[in-house]
């Protein structure tokens, strides 16, 4: 055999490897993108966060509609052992000035055969698309989680707490409560749920009076955990606001704004507080200074 015959018969085995792995890569690919829909996240924002880098609420009512729902298990609203539908929804703003609670109560309407076979677990997803002006702290949720408040907690979007609203973008709040433990009332066909999100404001631009800062309805989700004959699956769909017999969360927020005509006065006295404060440390330095060399000249 000559030479050129076998470097063609090894450079067509290398082309046919290749051509292998390749079509390996692509199976697994294609088994991978079965598996990992984007509601088998833990966070039902994440997924759209990683496609999107500023939070636009028709690309995530997009987001919703087709990459959730689309892919979402729809085994759970078509059974007839459980339905859980929303009743109502109530938000309000508890506290005063640029620290506040974000109250939100729902109610979840139970079907008789739903409480004598309920599933195996459940867990209500709300997501706050908060508005320019307000954030939330994600070092005071993680708090709330470790204490129990919340199953979990996380800030998507601007989590840059420094930068006043004119120079920062929207972020979103999703919070989970394990239904089941986070209940105020149990009747007979209904569960209440109550959360409170810490929330606080940006500074908002110089002007007079106040900032108006409006908040929308947040989205609801559940996720259960159905116990089935072959498998255990998690099925996450949307609960629809629409059909709820009564719903009241058109919240305000007037967020007080800095007056300009007092910029001169408040920099003046910055200024001056700023050089009295470095004065002071210097003096302060320098008698600490001249105590210890007494003292080291005491000693020897």
């Amino acid at each position: 055999m000559e030479l050129h015959d076998l470097l063609a018969r090894c450079l067509a085995m290398v082309i046919a490897v290749i051509q292998i792995a390749k079509i390996s890569s692509c199976l697994n690919t294609a088994v991978l993108s079965e598996v990992h829909a984007p509601y088998v996240d833990n966070y039902v924002a994440k997924s759209y966060f990683n496609k999107h880098e500023n939070l636009v609420d028709s690309k995530f009512e997009d987001f919703i509609a087709h990459d959730i729902l689309y892919g979402a298990c729809v085994s759970l609203q078509g059974n007839v052992e459980f339905s859980l539908k929303l009743s109502a929804l109530h938000g309000k703003l508890i506290g005063e000035g640029s620290h506040r609670r974000l109250s939100s109560t729902l109610r979840l309407k139970l079907s008789s055969e739903s409480i004598s076979r309920p599933p195996k677990s459940c867990e209500v997803i709300i997501v706050e698309r908060l508005p320019s002006g307000v954030f939330a702290d994600p070092f005071e949720l993680q708090h709330l989680v470790q204490r129990g408040v919340f199953r979990d907690a996380a800030v998507f979007g601007d989590t840059n707490l420094e930068l006043p609203s004119f120079l920062s973008n929207r972020s979103l709040v999703e919070v989970h409560l394990e239904v089941g433990t986070n209940l105020t009332s149990q009747q007979k066909d209904e569960l209440e749920i109550h959360m409170e999100l810490p929330l606080h404001a940006r500074y908002q631009p110089l002007g007079h009076g106040f900032s108006r800062v409006e908040f929308a309805s947040p989205d609801l989700f559940l996720r259960c955990n159905v116990e089935r004959k072959e498998d255990d699956t998690g099925c996450l769909f949307l609960l629809d606001k629409q059909n709820a017999e009564s719903i009241d969360t058109q919240l305000v927020w007037e967020v007080p704004c800095g007056n300009r005509e007092h910029t001169e006065v408040v920099s003046a006295i910055t200024f001056i507080s700023a050089v009295v404060s470095a004065l002071l440390i210097i003096v302060a330095s320098i008698k600490y200074s001249d105590n210890a060399a007494s003292n080291v000249l005491k000693q020897s």
